[in-house]
């Protein structure tokens, strides 16, 4: 893939006409590999790429979706002075990480029923995933959308950078992403979308994978491949640091 898209910026420097071309994408991230060990703290991708065909009216669109997965969501209710959780509702492959880069406002590139043809944009993401037996009306689930993109700004999981495409000279472009320290392991893909006269007319996508590596990769995969042994260590464990605790108040 980093040779192709070298071979399509070499390209770049030959004359051509731009316009008389039909539009098309070539990208690569820089890293195909994350590797989450003790001292994580995030890290930052950048996506290089070049267009061909084309113009300076068109813009660029990134957006880099995490694995994903089913949540159940709960609203909270008072009932005779106590908070309790009910009403809940079910949501399916809902991204686990989601990012958006843009050379413009995404208002300013396309209208929403465009970007939300293309899956573009969190709201529109979500909404598309509520589970049809448990959604009424867009007006029942829109709480829950919102909670759920609270939940994941908080930890930087959705992300939304406008003008965070630089567009360069030649139909190049780059585009940096920065994954938070809770990052998600799985397998991540980064689309990139060329919308010219507010629609999308050329994509691509390139591949990434988080994973666990070091120590921390022997806990998640014991943990995930043994979960009754590593609740069983986890409890002795407490029970150990527990006495350890009363032997040495004890001695004072």
């Amino acid at each position: 893939m980093i040779g192709a898209l070298l071979f399509s910026l070499a390209l770049q420097g030959q004359p051509t006409l731009l316009t008389s071309e039909p539009p098309s994408i070539v990208a690569a991230l820089t890293h195909e590999t994350v590797e989450i060990r003790e001292d994580f703290s995030g890290q930052e991708l950048v996506l290089y790429g070049a267009t061909r065909g084309m113009t300076i009216q068109d813009e660029i669109v990134v957006v880099l979706r995490g694995p994903a997965r089913d949540l159940r969501v709960m609203e909270k209710q008072r009932n005779f002075g106590i908070w309790v959780n009910s009403a809940p509702l079910e949501f399916e492959n809902i991204p686990s990480y989601y990012a958006i880069a843009t050379s413009l406002p995404l208002e300013e590139i396309a209208t929403p029923e465009s970007l939300a043809g293309s899956g573009i944009g969190l709201p529109a993401t979500l909404a598309i995933r509520a589970a049809p037996t448990a959604a009424e009306t867009e007006r029942d689930i829109r709480p829950y959308l919102d909670a759920i993109g609270r939940a994941g700004s908080r930890n930087n999981l959705y992300a939304e950078a406008q003008r965070g495409v630089e567009v360069l000279d030649g139909g190049l472009f780059r585009a940096t992403i920065s994954l938070p320290p809770l990052t998600p392991v799985g397998n991540y893909v980064a689309e990139v979308y060329l919308f010219r006269d507010g629609r999308a007319v050329a994509s691509r996508s390139a591949s990434l994978r988080v994973e666990k590596a070091g120590l921390e990769r022997f806990v998640y995969e014991f943990a995930h491949d043994w979960p009754w042994l590593y609740g069983l260590f986890c409890v002795v464990l407490a029970v150990l640091a527990g006495y350890a605790g009363y032997l040495a108040f004890n001695r004072r």
